[in-house]
């Protein structure tokens, strides 16, 4: 189980202290830029030129707003890409230590979706919610204490109508989690169903349903659309209920200012300060948004997370090892010979031995260890990612062997001809083998064992069944390696003696 990452390290702690210490910096530049402002209108109002220093103090606040601006956006992106880094290696080491069964359960669109959902709603609460409010918390407080300083008045002119927005947004904010919530789980269906129907569109299409397939996508897409609409139209209305409150404020000044005869120059003054709170005050709007998406996504993290997962580690070492299982079956594979594992549970005894799935009706030693070697398993899939022969080849190895030692293995496995094609070992292959025979792919696997220095060969493929060779095969896999080889076959299958290796 891995455990759900943290926000504060330091390098994330040292930027929210840098974007609170630009927030500060923005915040100062407000106040030099309004207190200018108000000396630039009295001059205009009394028709005197504009003092070097009041155009001085104008320009420089607005370069300096500017350019804090643009450095807390950058530093808002690191942190943001910091934490999604983060999330992103908790998320994989859990997928990957997860039983092979739990997989199984589970849909491949299912887990990619809430791979990538959750690190965008993380990268986006962390890289532009999370310091909006950072920075709103700065200078929303710094404006106030502008307004205070150009005139009490005019401030508690502005507090009554900005608070109503505040308490309005805050009443109608609460219920747009649930619409994040919905319309994640709306995206996510259709997003899955198209990932499992891509794959076999060409097949629908042969039985005669991409008409019908194309209805159901028009429906699901109207459908999310409504449920996009209804939660960016709340989104939206609660930035308007912002500016509304910050327009509010600005009549309430003027109002004010009429009352009590105050200098134009300061009106002009405040409400250029008024002005300038109306972006964050947006933002924070914006952020309710991004936060909404992050709980819902950080929920669903948490409980991927909290799943019981399998801690894989094997022992540096090249020498075979005796398998023995106890407990609701038993088994011994001795080292360096070949023994078949029959019966009904075959399959899943393998996958136990291989550490894929946990079995907690049989206790499994090796070498009277309960430390795993280093295991090969061979399924019916061939497991591959996109990418080189070479690197097909070499999946198992922490040092990649040189190239001649490759291509006399793939030669010894019958597979000379596939390395000496055009581009030999660089040729691409797709992931999964996808191009290559049942055969071809099943003999990259052994190749890969033995490369890999594998102590435990466990062959639980039903292509190795239907391989006509594979007494052959099995005869070449012996001549490469010590190992010992355990195949896995449903108890009324058939087995040729093979020989056994020697003690």
């Amino acid at each position: 189980m891995s455990t759900f990452p943290h926000a504060t390290t330091q390098d994330r702690v040292i930027d929210a202290v840098l974007i609170i210490s630009l927030g500060v910096a923005q915040a100062a530049a407000l106040a030099i830029a309004a207190f200018a402002t108000r000396d630039a209108f009295a001059a205009l109002h009394g028709s005197t030129p504009l003092e070097p220093r009041t155009i001085a103090a104008l320009a420089s606040a607005g370069a300096v707003a500017a350019l804090c601006l643009a450095l807390s956006r950058r530093r808002a992106e690191a942190l943001g890409q910091s934490y999604a880094i983060t999330l992103r290696r908790a998320l994989y080491t859990q997928i990957a230590r997860l039983p092979k069964a739990r997989h199984a359960e589970r849909r491949v669109g299912a887990l990619s979706l809430r791979f990538v959902g959750d690190l965008a709603a993380a990268r986006l609460w962390f890289g532009r919610g999370l310091p909006d409010v950072l920075t709103a918390a700065v200078v929303l407080p710094g404006a106030v204490a502008i307004l205070v300083a150009l005139d009490s008045g005019l401030a508690r002119a502005a507090i009554g109508p900005r608070a109503m927005g505040r308490v309005a947004m805050g009443a109608l904010a609460w219920h747009l989690e649930r619409r994040h919530r919905r319309l994640r789980q709306r995206r996510a269906g259709r997003a899955i169903a198209m990932i499992e129907r891509i794959a076999i569109a060409p097949e629908l299409d042969v039985m005669g349903r991409t008409g019908r397939e194309l209805r159901a996508l028009d429906d699901r897409g109207a459908s999310l659309r409504d449920l996009a609409v209804a939660r960016r139209g709340r989104s939206a209305g609660l930035q308007a209920i912002l500016q509304t409150g910050v327009a509010l404020s600005g009549l309430a000044m003027l109002w004010h200012a009429s009352r009590a005869g105050t200098a134009p120059a300061t009106v002009a003054a405040s409400l250029s300060v008024l002005a300038l709170v109306a972006m964050p005050l947006a933002d924070l709007a914006a952020a309710w948004d991004r936060y909404c998406a992050w709980r819902v996504a950080r929920a669903k993290a948490a409980r991927l997370l909290a799943e019981p997962t399998l801690r894989r580690r094997a022992q540096a070492s090249s020498d075979p090892v005796t398998v023995t299982l106890r407990g609701a079956e038993t088994f011994t594979a001795r080292a360096g010979r070949v023994t078949h594992l029959t019966g009904p549970n075959a399959a899943q005894l393998a996958r136990s031995i291989a550490d894929l799935d946990r079995n907690d009706t049989v206790e499994i030693r090796f070498d009277g260890q309960t430390t795993r070697p280093r295991v090969a398993y061979i399924g019916d899939t061939h497991i591959g990612l996109h990418g080189s022969l070479r690197r097909a080849a070499t999946l198992m190895n922490r040092r990649r062997p040189d190239d001649a030692h490759i291509t006399r293995t793939l030669a010894a496995f019958g597979l000379g001809t596939l390395a000496t094609a055009p581009d030999g070992l660089d040729q691409r292959l797709a992931a999964g083998g996808t191009g290559l025979s049942a055969a071809q792919s099943l003999r990259l696997d052994l190749v890969r064992a033995v490369l890999g220095d594998a102590q435990v060969i466990v062959i639980a493929s039903l292509r190795w069944q239907a391989d006509a060779d594979r007494d052959t095969l099995l005869q070449t896999l012996l001549s490469q390696t010590q190992a010992t080889v355990i195949i896995a076959q449903a108890a009324d299958r058939p087995t040729a003696p093979h020989p056994h290796k020697a003690d």
